[in-house]
């Protein structure tokens, strides 16, 4: 029988590990099946940059309302200037009523003036010759010059901005230009962040690499943090302590888990197959663990579940495999929440395998490469080099469960961290 679902997550792997994972369709699936948009607020259109439309904003008028000017010059009718040249100018009288134009006369008009009734074009100034009453006209004029007419721009009802991605400097100006000042946008997602603080390396301290990571990640996708993160109260010693201090980390997890308020829960830390992996556990108590251990490279000891309907997902403690779980499912689920497109928000660009991309048969991995002459080149194997390889690449390549990775020459995409560093060409 084949199962619609991911297979029912172990409740303790500690000391034993992973007999079998979720695949990585399993867990979009469940990402998507907890990640509907959540309900619209009114926001200003000041304030509003980066939020998403409850609904696709149709123009509600013409733009321009009427005919205007696109610049300075003399209004006229276009067809009273035919045959005027250098040796034959025409001459018009220039008129002051801004309502309607005379026959055979022309208005000083201004860039973004309405356009007298009878008018269909300007000429510029290098076209007149003028004195104090009457101007000449010494070059054809073609109708619609220098003229924006009603409706030019937009049509009264015309679908100008998308309902799915996030507003744009230049959005915002354009609901301004129609006089809107209020729109409704989907609410911003509220997430609880709870880190279960750093393992000690070799015996010394290492600083907490995934909290500030973790909060310019979720804002990037439109979320906002609970006033502060979460900090699980530091406990002695805990990969070595015994059951019952392992237990009081599990209680305090579960308690910051079930605190109501947010939309979504991010649990960092703790997810492995170690004594004090006690993650799972915890949010098993708080709720219920729908999925723990993903067929996913880096970031496989992720888990997901619920707290009443609020889902919640556990990242590794590790800052590469925190990164990739991060960016594959917990981002995906952040942006949905919020309205916005579930794609991961990078620029793709197409390049050839430099180097042998190596991969697992069974994983969903991802690979951090360079580009080095146009071509896609490893940082080692996937999930090797920690955050430093993130930070020395470029981008990343995506591998399919099925494959076992990529031969010099196969033509890939590759996801840009940062497009505006390696897009060839030159600045303007």
């Amino acid at each position: 029988m084949i199962s619609d679902g991911p297979p029912p997550a172990r409740r303790d792997v500690r000391l034993e590990g992973f007999n079998s994972r979720s695949s990585f369709d399993e867990a979009l699936r469940w990402i998507d099946g907890h990640s509907q948009p959540l309900n619209a607020e009114e926001v200003s259109v000041a304030a509003a940059a980066g939020r998403v439309l409850a609904r696709t904003f149709l123009a509600p008028a013409d733009q321009p309302p009427a005919d205007t000017a696109e610049m300075d010059g003399y209004a006229l009718r276009s067809a009273e200037t035919i045959g005027a040249g250098g040796y034959n100018p025409l001459p018009f009288r220039l008129q002051q009523d801004r309502r309607q134009l005379n026959p055979a006369s022309v208005l000083l008009i201004s860039s973004g003036a309405p356009m007298p009734l009878g008018a269909d074009a300007i000429a510029s100034f290098g076209l007149v010759r003028s004195d104090a009453a009457a101007i000449e006209v010494i070059e054809p004029v073609t109708r619609g010059a220098g003229v924006n007419f009603k409706g030019q721009e937009v049509k009264a009802g015309a679908a100008l901005i998308d309902g799915s991605r996030p507003l744009r400097p230049t959005d915002l100006g354009l609901l301004a230009s129609f006089g809107v000042t209020a729109v409704k946008a989907i609410r911003r997602p509220l997430v609880r962040l709870i880190l279960t603080g750093c393992k000690s390396l070799s015996g010394g301290s290492s600083g907490d690499a995934n909290g500030p990571m973790l909060r310019a990640l979720i804002a990037r996708d439109g979320g906002l943090i609970e006033p502060e993160a979460e900090q699980l109260p530091e406990q002695p010693a805990r990969s070595a302590t015994p059951e019952d201090s392992v237990q009081s980390v599990q209680s305090a997890l579960a308690a910051l888990m079930a605190k109501p308020g947010a939309d979504l829960i991010l649990v960092c830390g703790l997810t492995g197959t170690g004594p004090d992996d006690v993650t799972p556990l915890a949010l098993d108590a708080a709720g219920s663990l729908d999925v723990h251990g993903i067929a996913l490279h880096p970031g496989g000891s992720a888990g997901m579940g619920r707290v009443g309907e609020t889902p919640v997902i556990l990242l590794p403690g590790s800052p590469l495999h925190c990164l990739c779980a991060y960016d594959l499912l917990v981002g995906r689920l952040i942006r949905r929440l919020g309205g916005r497109a579930s794609r991961l928000p990078y620029a793709l660009r197409q390049a050839a395998v430099g180097r042998k991309i190596v991969s697992s048969i069974g994983n969903f991995e991802l690979a951090q490469v360079r580009l080095v002459s146009g071509e896609a080149v490893p940082l080692g194997s996937a999930g090797s080099g920690g955050l430093a390889a993130a930070a020395r690449a470029e981008g990343f390549v995506l591998i399919p469960a099925p494959l076992e990775g990529y031969r010099p020459g196969t033509p890939v995409s590759v996801y840009i961290y940062d497009q505006a560093d390696t897009l060839e060409g030159r600045d303007l």
